[in-house]
């Protein structure tokens, strides 16, 4: 191949990759414009928690078991349920930090036992916010941090979008609820068919083997302590929380979680045998997840204590 011939190619590369950047930057400001306005789903959820944030005076974080198990409307007026299914302390600890500077406010934060304790866990579930990528500086840093920022990613901007347009478009021409009044909390309504499927499980609920070695995962102790340093230097309130589990034959986690928070002066809250004198299935989805009576009774245990201990905002 001759020198002329291959200038060419590199300079019919150079200009495809040129309009490629370009067109990349038109699809991604034209999608972005679109996500703006979207309020239901996840990336809606997540758009009306950073458009209220600064006029609430208590939020809860964490899993679905901070989701499904905490109505927010019952507790405080001015609340959001900011729990979100299949995400972890790396999404949650983000949101966070996005809370306003040196503002009293309340922050409830759901712990998980099953993820604190594994090694494997890398902070992935803070993928969930990449969308949010080139328009939030600290999503950005978070991500960078835990190297989920990828290289991609970071010239083509309309990535960030991909597995999520379809969803978008759909709920940008049909909301799936009213988002004005929507506080976060979503109930788990269940059906008698996944009764008999809890019932079912019941039977043959293996008992886990109970580990006495447990480490924290290195991540998961860095968030704990990143938030409290945050809340801490912000005037806000911190309560970490375990939710109600039907059956729980380990304890050795809970004790565990107990002592690392303590060290970490951490206030906690472990409610995994909340309903221990109560095993009426009409309490429950799973062997993790509370139908919506059962998070009713939770929500008012809640409040109670946070009443009885004057932490509730005024």
């Amino acid at each position: 191949m001759s020198k002329l011939s291959l200038l060419y190619i590199v300079k019919l590369t150079l200009l495809v990759v040129f309009f490629a950047f370009i067109l990349d930057k038109i699809v991604y400001y034209g999608i972005n414009e679109v996500a703006k306005k979207v309020y239901t789903g996840r990336i809606g959820k997540v758009n009306q928690f950073l458009n209220v944030k600064n006029d609430l005076d208590f939020i809860v974080f964490g899993s679905s078991r901070a989701n499904h198990h905490i109505n927010t409307e019952k507790i405080h007026t001015k609340s959001f349920n900011m729990g979100l299914d299949a995400t972890e302390i790396a999404f949650a600890a983000t949101l966070i930090k996005n809370l306003p500077q040196d503002k009293s406010q309340l922050v409830l934060l759901h712990f998980s036992a099953q993820s604190c304790f594994i090694d494997s866990y890398d902070g992935n579930d803070i993928n969930k916010l990449s969308m949010f990528l080139h328009q939030n500086q600290i999503v950005k840093n978070e991500m960078t941090t835990l190297n989920k920022n990828s290289p991609i990613q970071k010239f083509f901007f309309s990535q960030v979008y991909n597995g999520y347009f379809f969803g978008i478009v759909k709920n940008y021409f049909i909301s799936k609820y009213n988002f004005r009044p929507y506080s976060g909390y979503d109930p788990i309504m269940v059906s008698s068919q996944q009764k008999k499927i809890f019932q079912n499980q019941l039977k043959s609920l293996k008992k886990n083997e109970c580990k006495n070695n447990l480490a924290i995962n290195d991540i998961y102790l860095k968030y704990i302590r990143e938030i409290r340093d945050f809340c801490k230097e912000n005037n806000k309130k911190l309560i970490f929380f375990t939710s109600p589990i039907y059956e729980d034959n380990c304890k050795n986690d809970d004790r565990k979680i107990k002592n690392i928070l303590e060290n970490e002066d951490i206030t906690y809250w472990n409610y995994t045998d909340f309903f221990e004198s109560d095993k009426s299935l009409k309490n429950w989805k799973d062997n993790t997840h509370l139908s919506h009576i059962g998070a009713e009774i939770f929500t008012k245990e809640i409040h109670n204590r946070l009443k009885e201990n004057k932490l509730l905002p005024e």
